[in-house]
């Protein structure tokens, strides 16, 4: 049982970090080092931590948000069709019970009650409340019918085509995509799709969850256990539960170890020495603002593109 309880290395933040850099240094390695990178090649380290950053925080944050935004504006409507007009006529009448509760208090000033009792607006707060549980189930339905259907439009695994196109336009991803456009679209990110095309971040999530999982399933079996926990998260991340979640986590080690080798061959010191970690990234950012054609442009007085440019 002891590989189901891996030992996150030093230097990682997290399991989902691990297993998405270690895709990544893969790519990378798959395809020739850039050319701009040439003088400087331990600078690789910080450019695969900073897109694995990215993919991370696009996985499990960004889309995510997006997908709770989805969800929730579900809600109302679904309470609207199956409550129909009595549902609109009780949530309309709180509605104005406050406003008028609220204007009447600053009107009249705190030492004199107005003539809404609170009374009142709590038995209309109530009905409402009332009103919205008795319908809890349809939009709890309704809430997981849009996640479904965003999840869907979207594609939680996988790198599309414009999967870093919201990144700030002075990332090093945004910039090594203008520096070197042929070695970014016809040799590293061709792989790192390639790579990436079954990645989810989440799966590393659920590897770090394991030790808790297991201490937890107390007389239940650990895959019922495991079974409910990604059900629990799979609106949220429109992540499908591993298929073989053994297997994910007795690989985590050996990943780890090679990506620790990964990282220290290129970068000395990079993992353990969080000095070393700033200033190599510090580099990469100075060394890509120069190269940057894009940041020339701007730089030249008068040469600066409008909105409305013309491509």
């Amino acid at each position: 049982m002891a590989r189901l309880q891996p030992t996150l290395p030093t230097g990682f933040d997290s399991w989902a970090q691990v297993f998405t850099d270690w895709r990544v240094s893969r790519a990378f390695d798959a395809s020739k080092l850039p050319r701009c990178l040439a003088p400087q090649p331990e600078l690789a380290a910080p450019f695969v931590a900073e897109i694995g950053a990215a993919i991370c925080d696009k996985q499990l944050r960004r889309r995510p948000l997006a997908a709770l935004i989805r969800r929730e504006s579900a809600v109302e409507p679904a309470h609207e069709q199956i409550g129909g007009a009595a549902y609109v006529g009780v949530r309309h009448a709180m509605e104005s019970a406050l406003e008028t509760h609220f204007r009447q208090w600053r009107v009249s000033g705190a030492d004199r009650p107005p003539a809404l009792r609170n009374s009142e607006v709590e038995r209309l707060q109530s009905d409402f409340l009332a009103a919205r549980s008795r319908h809890a189930s349809f939009v709890e339905q309704a809430r997981h019918t849009a996640a479904q259907a965003y999840w869907t439009q979207t594609g939680p695994r996988g790198l599309g085509d414009d999967f870093f196109d919201d990144l700030a336009t002075d990332s090093a991803i945004a910039r090594m995509s203008r520096i070197e456009p042929a070695w970014w679209w016809r040799s590293f990110f061709t792989k790192l799709q390639t790579e990436c095309a079954e990645h989810h971040a989440a799966d590393g999530c659920f590897v770090a969850a394991i030790p808790a999982l297991r201490a937890s399933a107390g007389k239940k079996k650990l895959a019922a256990t495991i079974a409910e926990w990604c059900e629990a998260r799979a609106d949220e991340w429109g992540w499908d539960a591993p298929g073989h979640y053994r297997m994910l986590t007795i690989r985590a080690g050996p990943k780890a170890t090679e990506l620790a080798t990964w990282f220290n061959e290129r970068a000395p010191g990079y993992l353990s020495d969080p000095a070393v970690r700033r200033s190599l990234h510090a580099q990469l950012a100075l060394l890509l603002s120069g190269l940057d054609p894009m940041a020339k442009c701007y730089a030249a007085e008068g040469n600066c593109p409008s909105e409305h440019w013309r491509n």
